[in-house]
């Protein structure tokens, strides 16, 4: 539940007009983060590389208790996440996480053990990507491995080293408790 102190929420808007609604919180003075990603588009010759929302339809806002209507009636904003009436806070961590996919070009590598193996849930322990859960999904040349990491029911692909991987435990399973949007799958 929102309160005075003002927390991230993800906002539905209409199509194509995230940045449109970005502009108009950031006027009536609510920060906002709208995550791109450059894609190539073969549409367009002379700049093939175009700037597009990473999530279509959604961006962030930070607002307290008092911000959630300015925020529901801002022209574009269909609605703020929410469930059961409730609206849902987007942890800090995982808007990091984010902003990590949307600038970095890292590739990490991991070598394969009887512990990490396709499917193998692991847990991410140093570098940017630090306390997050991915999967591996694949096997890479040279006996790498691909992990997979969901953020807002998007997953990213990133190549980790081995020191940088250790397996989620049979303690940590039965410990688990959702957190935010983060590995909903």
């Amino acid at each position: 539940m929102l309160t005075s102190k003002p927390s991230w929420v993800a906002v539905m808007t209409h199509p194509q007009a995230e940045t449109l609604v970005a502009e108009r919180l950031r006027n009536a003075e609510i920060e906002c983060y709208l995550p791109m990603l450059a894609e190539k588009d073969k549409r367009f010759k002379k700049n093939p590389i175009q700037e597009k929302p990473m999530f279509p339809c959604y961006l962030f806002a930070r607002i307290s208790d008092k911000q959630i209507y300015q925020t529901r009636t801002t022209k574009g904003v269909i609605y703020i996440v929410s469930s059961q009436h409730s609206i849902i806070e987007v942890p800090e961590r995982e808007i990091e996480a984010v902003r990590t996919f949307e600038t970095t070009q890292r590739k990490i590598f991991l070598h394969e053990t009887s512990e990490l193996v396709k499917g193998a849930e692991t847990v991410i322990t140093q570098g940017e990507f630090a306390g997050l859960r991915g999967r591996l999904v694949k096997g890479c040349k040279d006996g790498n491995f691909c992990v997979s990491i969901s953020v807002m029911n998007i997953s990213f692909v990133v190549h980790l080293r081995r020191d940088e991987l250790r397996p989620v435990t049979t303690e940590e399973h039965a410990d688990d408790e959702p957190v935010g949007l983060l590995n909903k799958e």
